[in-house]
């Protein structure tokens, strides 16, 4: 059944803490946002690339891009590519393999799967390149086997300011997880950094998500695990894993942190479409060191960012595939897929839309499920910030990077 939003509080006490809870955390004011700027942000069609998982951060006065060029999760070949814009993304460089010199070091680049993306900058100034690499990469003729299971070496790369070059590392399969899929995440108010990682820690075991804490500005890494269900009948197919992935990372205006968590297969099923999942919640109040049991929400979907936004008046804003099913919010076109903002003014316990895109910039509705794939918030002034995101269709063979404007007045 779907999950509850509201519950009956009948002690006087638990109504004292909830109405100081709230009276903490309500703004005086609910502050609209504009979404304007719809438009393509990145093509990398005229140099036969496609760009299928994106990552931006400022340089200065430049922009530096990575992006994936790959159409199946860990295709064998794939390889990030690094792109720069001087002119705020109207313009680019052509694109350069990033990392590559140090890929190879580590297996066949044309066999092996590696993704990269950057993140930052830190409290000291550096930028950070998080990702992982898998020594065999999939294949189509055994693309589900391939998948199954996949130790992989988590990598992180740092460029100090002023620097060109990166120097990376390998965490190798085991470190923290045997499968580490690392992201971005959050530079706390305080400096502390807190990233995203999930995997299974064990072959033939569930997946968990986790958190990877630095104290010392990326240098060195904890891992402290955010949700994990072991129980095996949560998988719709015996062999493949199921359990709690991806993650978007909030900091919220009393120093809590929250995580909202993509539950896959029986472990957050929408009742009433069996391909949909709910997203689970995770809170920590000591700076991620420990989380609270992951509880489900009201908000269904997957490919959301790696940190959301948290307003000024205390809500915070996600951003959302739509799901399979038709009836889960108000849609224009019922054919159609897309992006969907939403907004919580809770923490994060329930949702509501703020903003649905059901069509490119050139007006083509987004014809299947993937169109809207993972993105990332990059704030671009006070009380403004852009979505990016990586527009994905196979059938017609687009590969590229959208951008939309979020502003408050």
């Amino acid at each position: 059944m779907k999950p509850t939003t509201l519950r009956v509080l009948t002690k006087p006490a638990a109504v004292f803490r909830i109405a100081l809870f709230l009276l903490a955390t309500s703004p005086a004011t609910a502050q609209t946002i504009r979404f304007e700027g719809y438009r393509v942000f990145y093509d990398p069609a005229p140099h036969g690339r496609r760009a299928t998982w994106a990552n931006v951060v400022p340089d200065g006065r430049r922009l530096d891009m990575v992006f994936t060029d790959f159409v199946e999760d860990d295709e064998a070949g794939a390889l990030p590519y690094l792109v720069r814009s001087s002119d705020g993304g109207r313009t680019w460089s052509e694109p350069v393999a990033f990392g590559f010199e140090f890929m190879r070091t580590l297996a066949d680049p044309a066999k092996a799967s590696s993704t990269l993306g950057i993140f930052g900058p830190t409290r000291r100034g550096a930028t950070l390149a998080v990702g992982y690499h898998v020594v065999k990469g999939a294949t189509k003729e055994n693309y589900q086997e391939d998948i199954r299971y996949r130790a992989s070496s988590l990598l992180v790369g740092r460029r100090e300011k002023g620097a060109r070059e990166f120097a990376f590392q390998a965490y190798p399969s085991g470190t923290f997880l045997g499968e580490q899929f690392g992201y971005g995440g959050l530079v706390l108010a305080g400096g502390r950094i807190v990233l995203q990682v999930w995997g299974a820690e064990r072959d033939g075991e569930n997946w968990q998500c986790g958190v990877l804490i630095s104290d010392n500005d990326g240098r060195s890494w904890r891992y402290r695990q955010v949700g994990y269900e072991p129980a095996l009948d949560i998988r719709d197919k015996p062999r493949t894993p199921a359990g709690f992935n991806e993650q978007t990372l909030f900091e919220l205006r009393a120093g809590t942190l929250v995580s909202i968590i993509r539950g896959r297969e029986r472990l957050g099923r929408v009742p009433q479409s069996p391909k949909d999942t709910w997203y689970f919640r995770s809170e920590s109040r000591d700076r991620g060191e420990t989380w609270s049991k992951p509880e489900p929400t009201d908000l269904a979907g997957t490919g959301a960012p790696p940190s959301g936004i948290t307003l000024p008046d205390g809500s915070i804003v996600i951003a959302s595939r739509i799901p399979y099913s038709r009836d889960l919010y108000t849609l224009a076109d019922r054919s159609a897929y897309g992006l969907h903002f939403a907004r919580s003014r809770d923490g994060g316990r329930t949702w509501s839309t703020e903003w649905i895109r059901q069509s490119d910039p050139d007006g083509r509705p987004f014809d299947n499920y993937y169109n809207a794939m993972n993105g990332q918030f990059l704030r671009t002034g006070t009380g403004e910030w852009q979505y990016l995101f990586p527009q994905f269709s196979v059938k017609t063979k687009v590969h590229r990077v959208l951008a939309v404007t979020l502003k408050l007045p």
